[in-house]
Protein backbone atom coordinates (compact mmCIF):
# COMPACT_ATOMS: atom_id res chain seq x y z
CA UNK A 1 0.00 0.00 0.00
CA UNK A 2 1.25 3.46 -0.83
CA UNK A 3 2.08 6.27 1.79
CA UNK A 4 -1.15 8.32 2.64
CA UNK A 5 -3.51 5.56 1.52
CA UNK A 6 -6.78 4.66 3.30
CA UNK A 7 -8.42 1.94 1.12
CA UNK A 8 -12.52 2.18 2.25
CA UNK A 9 -14.18 1.35 -0.86
CA UNK A 10 -11.21 -0.35 -2.73
CA UNK A 11 -10.12 -3.78 -0.98
CA UNK A 12 -8.03 -3.20 1.39
CA UNK A 13 -6.02 -5.91 -0.02
CA UNK A 14 -6.79 -5.18 -3.77
CA UNK A 15 -7.73 -8.63 -4.50
CA UNK A 16 -11.12 -8.68 -6.59
CA UNK A 17 -14.31 -10.41 -4.72
CA UNK A 18 -15.37 -12.40 -6.91
CA UNK A 19 -18.27 -13.93 -5.09
CA UNK A 20 -21.71 -12.27 -3.45
CA UNK A 21 -20.27 -14.42 0.03
CA UNK A 22 -16.85 -13.08 -0.36
CA UNK A 23 -18.95 -9.43 0.07
CA UNK A 24 -21.51 -10.30 2.61
CA UNK A 25 -18.22 -11.52 4.65
CA UNK A 26 -16.72 -8.23 4.27
CA UNK A 27 -19.69 -6.76 5.62
CA UNK A 28 -21.05 -5.97 2.09
CA UNK A 29 -25.34 -6.02 2.39
CA UNK A 30 -25.19 -4.14 5.79
CA UNK A 31 -25.93 -0.74 4.57
CA UNK A 32 -28.70 -1.83 2.63
CA UNK A 33 -29.93 -3.68 5.32
CA UNK A 34 -30.05 -0.81 7.57
CA UNK A 35 -30.89 1.33 5.36
CA UNK A 36 -34.75 -0.85 5.04
CA UNK A 37 -34.70 -0.06 9.05
CA UNK A 38 -35.26 3.55 8.34
CA UNK A 39 -37.46 5.80 6.94
CA UNK A 40 -36.15 7.34 3.44
CA UNK A 41 -35.78 10.57 5.18
CA UNK A 42 -33.74 9.29 7.85
CA UNK A 43 -31.45 7.54 4.90
CA UNK A 44 -31.32 11.31 3.02
CA UNK A 45 -30.53 12.67 6.71
CA UNK A 46 -27.37 10.53 7.21
CA UNK A 47 -26.02 11.39 3.96
CA UNK A 48 -26.45 15.08 4.42
CA UNK A 49 -25.14 14.42 8.08
CA UNK A 50 -21.99 12.82 6.19
CA UNK A 51 -22.09 15.69 3.89
CA UNK A 52 -21.01 12.89 0.99
CA UNK A 53 -19.89 14.93 -2.65
CA UNK A 54 -20.80 13.29 -5.83
CA UNK A 55 -17.29 11.68 -7.32
CA UNK A 56 -17.35 13.55 -10.43
CA UNK A 57 -18.12 17.20 -11.93
CA UNK A 58 -18.39 19.30 -9.24
CA UNK A 59 -18.77 17.58 -6.30
CA UNK A 60 -22.73 18.63 -6.02
CA UNK A 61 -24.28 17.33 -2.27
CA UNK A 62 -25.53 14.15 -2.83
CA UNK A 63 -28.11 14.50 -0.05
CA UNK A 64 -29.67 17.62 -1.43
CA UNK A 65 -29.86 15.47 -5.12
CA UNK A 66 -31.96 12.74 -3.28
CA UNK A 67 -33.72 15.01 -1.33
CA UNK A 68 -35.20 17.19 -4.14
CA UNK A 69 -36.53 14.39 -6.09
CA UNK A 70 -37.99 12.83 -3.14
CA UNK A 71 -39.73 15.53 -2.84
CA UNK A 72 -41.01 16.13 -6.01
CA UNK A 73 -45.04 15.49 -6.82
CA UNK A 74 -44.79 12.82 -9.71
CA UNK A 75 -44.71 9.55 -8.35
CA UNK A 76 -42.79 8.08 -10.57
CA UNK A 77 -38.72 8.30 -10.01
CA UNK A 78 -36.09 6.91 -11.33
CA UNK A 79 -32.18 6.52 -10.54
CA UNK A 80 -29.15 6.55 -13.04
CA UNK A 81 -25.65 5.13 -12.66
CA UNK A 82 -23.49 7.42 -14.68
CA UNK A 83 -20.55 5.00 -15.84
CA UNK A 84 -19.54 6.19 -18.61
CA UNK A 85 -15.77 7.09 -17.59
CA UNK A 86 -15.26 8.85 -21.02
CA UNK A 87 -12.91 11.97 -19.67
CA UNK A 88 -9.04 12.00 -20.54
CA UNK A 89 -7.08 10.83 -17.22
CA UNK A 90 -9.86 9.10 -15.62
CA UNK A 91 -9.90 5.50 -14.83
CA UNK A 92 -11.41 4.82 -11.39
CA UNK A 93 -14.74 3.39 -12.01
CA UNK A 94 -13.99 0.93 -14.30
CA UNK A 95 -10.68 -0.03 -11.79
CA UNK A 96 -13.35 -0.18 -9.13
CA UNK A 97 -16.25 -2.71 -10.69
CA UNK A 98 -13.62 -4.97 -11.21
CA UNK A 99 -12.48 -5.03 -7.46
CA UNK A 100 -16.21 -4.84 -6.38
CA UNK A 101 -19.18 -4.85 -8.00
CA UNK A 102 -21.65 -5.61 -5.27
CA UNK A 103 -20.95 -2.21 -3.61
CA UNK A 104 -21.80 -0.15 -6.65
CA UNK A 105 -25.46 -2.10 -6.72
CA UNK A 106 -26.46 -1.79 -3.08
CA UNK A 107 -25.44 2.14 -2.83
CA UNK A 108 -27.77 2.53 -6.13
CA UNK A 109 -30.71 -0.17 -4.43
CA UNK A 110 -30.05 2.36 -1.36
CA UNK A 111 -30.93 5.80 -3.31
CA UNK A 112 -34.17 3.94 -5.33
CA UNK A 113 -35.40 3.11 -1.61
CA UNK A 114 -34.37 6.99 -0.34
CA UNK A 115 -35.80 8.98 -3.29
CA UNK A 116 -39.07 6.25 -3.50
CA UNK A 117 -37.05 5.52 -7.18
CA UNK A 118 -39.58 2.75 -9.89
CA UNK A 119 -36.32 1.29 -11.16
CA UNK A 120 -32.68 2.39 -11.92
CA UNK A 121 -30.51 1.49 -14.75
CA UNK A 122 -26.67 1.98 -14.90
CA UNK A 123 -25.49 3.13 -18.18
CA UNK A 124 -21.75 1.88 -18.80
CA UNK A 125 -20.40 1.81 -22.43
CA UNK A 126 -20.62 -1.83 -23.84
CA UNK A 127 -16.83 -1.47 -25.19
CA UNK A 128 -16.36 -2.38 -21.55
CA UNK A 129 -16.69 -5.67 -21.61
CA UNK A 130 -15.00 -7.17 -18.51
CA UNK A 131 -17.02 -4.49 -16.22
CA UNK A 132 -20.39 -5.40 -17.83
CA UNK A 133 -19.84 -9.25 -17.31
CA UNK A 134 -18.73 -8.18 -13.91
CA UNK A 135 -21.55 -5.80 -13.16
CA UNK A 136 -24.39 -8.32 -14.66
CA UNK A 137 -22.94 -11.32 -12.52
CA UNK A 138 -22.97 -9.89 -8.93
CA UNK A 139 -26.67 -8.36 -9.94
CA UNK A 140 -27.84 -12.21 -10.28
CA UNK A 141 -26.11 -12.90 -7.03
CA UNK A 142 -27.22 -10.19 -5.24
CA UNK A 143 -30.63 -10.68 -6.13
CA UNK A 144 -30.51 -14.60 -5.68
CA UNK A 145 -29.26 -13.20 -2.03
CA UNK A 146 -32.10 -11.23 -1.77
CA UNK A 147 -30.02 -8.24 -0.75
CA UNK A 148 -31.61 -6.10 -3.86
CA UNK A 149 -35.18 -6.18 -5.11
CA UNK A 150 -35.50 -8.49 -8.32
CA UNK A 151 -35.54 -6.77 -11.20
CA UNK A 152 -34.98 -3.01 -9.48
CA UNK A 153 -31.42 -2.26 -11.19
CA UNK A 154 -31.03 -2.92 -15.32
CA UNK A 155 -28.18 -2.48 -17.08
CA UNK A 156 -28.34 -0.19 -20.11
CA UNK A 157 -24.87 -0.43 -22.68
CA UNK A 158 -24.25 2.63 -24.91
CA UNK A 159 -21.92 3.38 -27.15
CA UNK A 160 -18.34 4.81 -26.84
CA UNK A 161 -19.12 8.57 -26.88
CA UNK A 162 -17.83 11.15 -24.32
CA UNK A 163 -21.54 13.13 -24.05
CA UNK A 164 -22.81 9.52 -23.05
CA UNK A 165 -21.00 10.44 -20.00
CA UNK A 166 -22.67 14.13 -19.46
CA UNK A 167 -26.24 13.20 -17.27
CA UNK A 168 -28.83 14.90 -20.20
CA UNK A 169 -26.49 12.82 -22.57
CA UNK A 170 -27.16 9.40 -20.58
CA UNK A 171 -30.44 9.65 -19.99
CA UNK A 172 -31.41 10.07 -23.90
CA UNK A 173 -29.27 6.63 -24.26
CA UNK A 174 -31.56 5.51 -21.79
CA UNK A 175 -34.25 6.22 -23.26
CA UNK A 176 -33.44 4.78 -26.47
CA UNK A 177 -31.84 7.67 -28.56
CA UNK A 178 -28.57 8.89 -29.56
CA UNK A 179 -26.61 10.40 -26.42
CA UNK A 180 -27.31 14.44 -27.24
CA UNK A 181 -27.27 16.05 -24.20
CA UNK A 182 -31.41 17.63 -24.09
CA UNK A 183 -32.40 20.79 -23.15
CA UNK A 184 -34.16 19.87 -19.42
CA UNK A 185 -32.02 18.53 -17.05
CA UNK A 186 -32.74 15.22 -15.20
CA UNK A 187 -34.13 16.25 -11.79
CA UNK A 188 -36.85 17.85 -13.85
CA UNK A 189 -36.99 15.49 -16.90
CA UNK A 190 -36.40 11.82 -15.91
CA UNK A 191 -36.44 8.26 -17.94
CA UNK A 192 -39.13 7.76 -19.64
CA UNK A 193 -40.61 11.05 -19.38
CA UNK A 194 -44.03 11.60 -20.77
CA UNK A 195 -46.36 15.33 -20.82
CA UNK A 196 -48.08 14.05 -17.39
CA UNK A 197 -45.32 12.44 -16.36
CA UNK A 198 -41.84 13.86 -15.70
CA UNK A 199 -40.40 11.30 -13.80
CA UNK A 200 -37.04 13.15 -11.93
CA UNK A 201 -34.42 11.08 -11.93
CA UNK A 202 -31.29 10.89 -9.55
CA UNK A 203 -27.90 10.58 -11.98
CA UNK A 204 -24.94 9.85 -9.74
CA UNK A 205 -21.16 8.57 -10.17
CA UNK A 206 -20.20 4.81 -9.68
CA UNK A 207 -17.99 5.81 -6.46
CA UNK A 208 -20.61 8.26 -4.93
CA UNK A 209 -23.62 4.80 -4.94
CA UNK A 210 -20.22 2.97 -3.90
CA UNK A 211 -19.60 5.63 -0.64
CA UNK A 212 -23.47 5.68 0.28
CA UNK A 213 -23.49 2.03 1.23
CA UNK A 214 -20.30 2.51 2.99
CA UNK A 215 -21.85 5.51 5.29
CA UNK A 216 -25.01 3.70 5.18
CA UNK A 217 -23.49 0.47 6.81
CA UNK A 218 -20.98 2.23 9.13
CA UNK A 219 -22.51 5.59 9.52
CA UNK A 220 -21.63 9.46 9.06
CA UNK A 221 -19.18 9.81 11.66
CA UNK A 222 -17.67 7.10 10.61
CA UNK A 223 -17.06 8.99 7.18
CA UNK A 224 -16.00 11.76 8.58
CA UNK A 225 -13.39 10.64 10.12
CA UNK A 226 -11.11 10.84 7.55
CA UNK A 227 -10.76 13.77 4.35
CA UNK A 228 -11.14 17.50 4.63
CA UNK A 229 -14.43 19.58 5.97
CA UNK A 230 -15.07 20.90 2.42
CA UNK A 231 -14.63 17.09 1.00
CA UNK A 232 -15.37 13.88 3.98
CA UNK A 233 -14.37 11.13 3.21
CA UNK A 234 -11.86 9.61 0.75
CA UNK A 235 -11.47 9.56 -3.19
CA UNK A 236 -9.77 7.42 -5.68
CA UNK A 237 -7.09 9.42 -7.67
CA UNK A 238 -5.84 8.15 -10.99
CA UNK A 239 -2.78 9.41 -11.82
CA UNK A 240 -1.49 9.12 -15.47
CA UNK A 241 1.09 11.12 -17.23
CA UNK A 242 5.67 11.75 -16.28
CA UNK A 243 5.47 10.24 -12.72
CA UNK A 244 7.49 7.49 -11.34
CA UNK A 245 4.38 5.32 -10.02
CA UNK A 246 0.91 5.79 -12.38
CA UNK A 247 -1.82 4.39 -11.02
CA UNK A 248 -5.25 4.31 -8.97
CA UNK A 249 -4.71 5.24 -5.20
CA UNK A 250 -7.57 5.67 -2.72
CA UNK A 251 -6.39 8.31 -0.20
CA UNK A 252 -8.56 10.70 2.11
CA UNK A 253 -9.36 13.60 0.25
CA UNK A 254 -7.92 17.27 1.49
CA UNK A 255 -4.44 16.18 1.71
CA UNK A 256 -1.97 18.70 -0.23
CA UNK A 257 -1.51 17.74 -4.02
CA UNK A 258 2.44 17.52 -3.83
CA UNK A 259 1.36 14.52 -1.39
CA UNK A 260 0.15 12.52 -4.12
CA UNK A 261 2.67 13.52 -6.76
CA UNK A 262 5.77 13.62 -4.84
CA UNK A 263 5.17 11.09 -1.82
CA UNK A 264 2.64 8.59 -3.94
CA UNK A 265 3.72 8.77 -6.91
CA UNK A 266 7.21 9.41 -6.73
CA UNK A 267 7.65 12.51 -8.05
CA UNK A 268 8.99 12.74 -11.98
CA UNK A 269 9.79 9.41 -14.13
CA UNK A 270 12.70 11.74 -15.40
CA UNK A 271 14.93 14.22 -15.11
CA UNK A 272 12.79 16.81 -15.68
CA UNK A 273 10.66 18.87 -13.03
CA UNK A 274 7.26 19.11 -12.90
CA UNK A 275 5.75 21.53 -15.25
CA UNK A 276 1.88 21.43 -15.28
CA UNK A 277 -1.02 19.13 -14.02
CA UNK A 278 -4.49 18.68 -15.07
CA UNK A 279 -7.72 17.48 -13.22
CA UNK A 280 -9.10 16.20 -16.67
CA UNK A 281 -10.50 18.71 -19.26
CA UNK A 282 -12.96 20.50 -17.13
CA UNK A 283 -11.01 22.65 -15.43
CA UNK A 284 -7.48 24.60 -15.79
CA UNK A 285 -4.03 24.04 -15.13
CA UNK A 286 -2.45 23.97 -12.10
CA UNK A 287 1.43 24.94 -11.90
CA UNK A 288 4.39 23.67 -8.87
CA UNK A 289 3.46 26.70 -6.98
CA UNK A 290 -0.15 25.53 -6.20
CA UNK A 291 0.87 21.97 -5.60
CA UNK A 292 0.18 22.74 -1.72
CA UNK A 293 -3.07 23.22 -2.62
CA UNK A 294 -5.85 20.69 -1.15
CA UNK A 295 -7.28 17.93 -3.03
CA UNK A 296 -11.20 18.55 -1.98
CA UNK A 297 -13.77 20.76 -4.36
CA UNK A 298 -13.46 23.91 -2.70
CA UNK A 299 -9.52 24.26 -2.42
CA UNK A 300 -8.89 22.93 -5.98
CA UNK A 301 -11.79 25.57 -7.69
CA UNK A 302 -10.07 28.46 -5.53
CA UNK A 303 -6.60 28.17 -7.44
CA UNK A 304 -8.76 28.10 -11.55
CA UNK A 305 -8.31 24.18 -10.91
CA UNK A 306 -10.82 21.75 -10.44
CA UNK A 307 -11.42 18.06 -8.30
CA UNK A 308 -13.84 16.49 -10.68
CA UNK A 309 -13.30 12.45 -11.40
CA UNK A 310 -9.84 12.95 -9.06
CA UNK A 311 -8.31 12.19 -12.67
CA UNK A 312 -4.61 13.78 -12.54
CA UNK A 313 -2.80 14.53 -15.93
CA UNK A 314 0.98 15.35 -15.12
CA UNK A 315 3.68 16.62 -17.16
CA UNK A 316 6.94 17.52 -17.13
CA UNK A 317 9.20 20.18 -18.48
CA UNK A 318 9.93 18.23 -21.63
CA UNK A 319 6.35 18.48 -22.57
CA UNK A 320 5.08 21.03 -24.69
CA UNK A 321 1.93 22.60 -23.59
CA UNK A 322 0.74 23.98 -27.09
CA UNK A 323 0.24 20.12 -27.85
CA UNK A 324 -1.62 19.88 -25.07
CA UNK A 325 -3.83 22.36 -25.52
CA UNK A 326 -4.00 21.04 -29.04
CA UNK A 327 -4.60 17.43 -27.85
CA UNK A 328 -7.24 18.60 -25.39
CA UNK A 329 -9.32 20.66 -27.99
CA UNK A 330 -9.23 18.30 -30.39
CA UNK A 331 -10.68 15.48 -28.00
CA UNK A 332 -13.54 18.48 -27.26
CA UNK A 333 -14.43 19.20 -30.54
CA UNK A 334 -14.72 15.50 -31.82
CA UNK A 335 -16.60 14.88 -28.88
CA UNK A 336 -19.15 17.64 -29.66
CA UNK A 337 -22.49 16.17 -30.54
CA UNK A 338 -23.05 18.98 -32.78
CA UNK A 339 -26.33 20.54 -31.46
CA UNK A 340 -25.53 23.56 -30.44
CA UNK A 341 -23.77 25.40 -33.21
CA UNK A 342 -21.86 27.79 -31.00
CA UNK A 343 -19.75 24.60 -29.50
CA UNK A 344 -19.25 22.77 -32.08
CA UNK A 345 -18.07 25.90 -34.44
CA UNK A 346 -16.41 26.98 -31.92
CA UNK A 347 -14.04 24.24 -30.25
CA UNK A 348 -13.45 23.47 -34.00
CA UNK A 349 -12.08 26.83 -34.34
CA UNK A 350 -10.22 27.07 -31.53
CA UNK A 351 -8.48 23.35 -32.23
CA UNK A 352 -7.62 25.22 -35.81
CA UNK A 353 -5.96 28.38 -34.65
CA UNK A 354 -3.66 25.50 -32.18
CA UNK A 355 -3.24 23.43 -35.04
CA UNK A 356 -1.76 26.28 -36.81
CA UNK A 357 0.77 27.48 -33.86
CA UNK A 358 1.40 24.03 -32.93
CA UNK A 359 2.99 23.72 -36.65
CA UNK A 360 4.87 27.34 -36.51
CA UNK A 361 2.22 28.67 -39.17
CA UNK A 362 0.57 30.33 -36.38
CA UNK A 363 0.44 34.45 -35.72
CA UNK A 364 -0.90 36.41 -33.18
CA UNK A 365 -3.52 36.98 -34.54
CA UNK A 366 -4.87 33.44 -33.65
CA UNK A 367 -4.03 33.55 -30.40
CA UNK A 368 -6.37 36.30 -30.03
CA UNK A 369 -8.95 34.78 -32.11
CA UNK A 370 -8.58 32.01 -29.55
CA UNK A 371 -9.75 34.42 -26.51
CA UNK A 372 -12.35 35.54 -28.61
CA UNK A 373 -14.02 32.50 -29.76
CA UNK A 374 -13.63 30.63 -26.36
CA UNK A 375 -15.77 33.72 -24.88
CA UNK A 376 -18.85 32.84 -27.54
CA UNK A 377 -18.85 28.98 -28.00
CA UNK A 378 -20.83 28.61 -24.69
CA UNK A 379 -24.09 30.63 -25.92
CA UNK A 380 -27.18 28.55 -25.52
CA UNK A 381 -25.07 25.52 -24.81
CA UNK A 382 -27.15 22.01 -23.66
CA UNK A 383 -24.37 20.81 -21.94
CA UNK A 384 -21.26 22.03 -19.75
CA UNK A 385 -18.76 20.67 -23.08
CA UNK A 386 -18.20 24.22 -24.46
CA UNK A 387 -17.33 25.51 -20.77
CA UNK A 388 -14.72 23.28 -20.71
CA UNK A 389 -12.88 24.28 -23.85
CA UNK A 390 -13.45 28.25 -22.19
CA UNK A 391 -12.03 27.64 -19.27
CA UNK A 392 -9.15 25.26 -20.05
CA UNK A 393 -7.38 26.38 -23.28
CA UNK A 394 -7.42 29.95 -22.37
CA UNK A 395 -5.98 28.92 -18.96
CA UNK A 396 -3.21 27.03 -20.91
CA UNK A 397 -2.68 30.27 -22.84
CA UNK A 398 -2.15 32.55 -19.45
CA UNK A 399 -0.33 30.16 -17.89
CA UNK A 400 2.38 29.50 -20.94
CA UNK A 401 2.26 32.87 -22.73
CA UNK A 402 5.88 32.38 -23.95
CA UNK A 403 5.71 29.07 -25.21
CA UNK A 404 3.20 30.42 -27.17
CA UNK A 405 5.27 32.90 -28.73
CA UNK A 406 8.50 30.59 -29.29
CA UNK A 407 5.80 28.77 -31.59
CA UNK A 408 4.95 31.88 -33.76
CA UNK A 409 8.27 33.13 -33.84
CA UNK A 410 10.10 30.07 -34.28
CA UNK A 411 10.09 27.46 -37.27
CA UNK A 412 12.05 25.00 -34.68
CA UNK A 413 10.23 21.95 -33.22
CA UNK A 414 12.30 19.87 -30.74
CA UNK A 415 9.46 18.08 -28.35
CA UNK A 416 8.05 14.76 -27.85
CA UNK A 417 4.77 13.70 -29.19
CA UNK A 418 2.45 13.88 -26.38
CA UNK A 419 -0.50 11.27 -26.55
CA UNK A 420 -4.16 11.90 -25.65
CA UNK A 421 -4.17 10.58 -22.00
CA UNK A 422 -8.03 8.19 -22.96
CA UNK A 423 -6.94 5.79 -20.95
CA UNK A 424 -8.33 1.82 -22.19
CA UNK A 425 -7.06 -0.12 -19.43
CA UNK A 426 -4.79 -0.68 -16.56
CA UNK A 427 -1.74 -3.27 -16.43
CA UNK A 428 -1.55 -3.89 -12.67
CA UNK A 429 1.34 -5.95 -12.81
CA UNK A 430 3.41 -3.57 -14.65
CA UNK A 431 2.00 -0.18 -13.64
CA UNK A 432 1.16 1.23 -16.73
CA UNK A 433 -1.84 2.55 -18.71
CA UNK A 434 -3.31 1.80 -21.73
CA UNK A 435 -4.41 3.99 -24.06
CA UNK A 436 -7.17 4.22 -26.69
CA UNK A 437 -6.11 4.11 -30.13
CA UNK A 438 -4.69 8.13 -31.14
CA UNK A 439 -6.08 7.74 -34.32
CA UNK A 440 -9.89 7.94 -32.69
CA UNK A 441 -9.46 10.89 -32.29
CA UNK A 442 -7.06 12.47 -35.75
CA UNK A 443 -5.60 16.60 -36.08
Amino acid sequence: MAPHEVRRILPEDLKPLNTVEEYIARGGGQGIKKTYAMSPQEVIAAIKKANLRGRCGAGFPTAIKWGSIRNEPCPVKYVACNFSEGEPGTYKDRYLSLKNPYQILEGIAIACYAIGAKEAYIGIKRKYKPQVKRIFGARKEMEAAGIIPKGLIKIHQGPDEYLFGEEKGLIESIDGRYPMPRNIPPYIQGINFTPDSPNPTSVNNVESFCQAANIMAKGPEWFRQVGSEDTPGTAIFTVSGDVKNPGIYEMPAGLPLKTLLYDVCGGPVGKHPFKAVFSGVASGVVTPERFDTLMDFGSMRKVGGGLGSAGFIVYDESACMVQAALKFSNFLAKSSCGQCVPCNSGTAQITEHLKKIEQNNGTQDDIDAIFEVAGRCTSQARCFLPTQESVLIPSILKTFPEEFKRHIQSKERNERDLILPKIADFDEAARAFIYDDPAKFPI
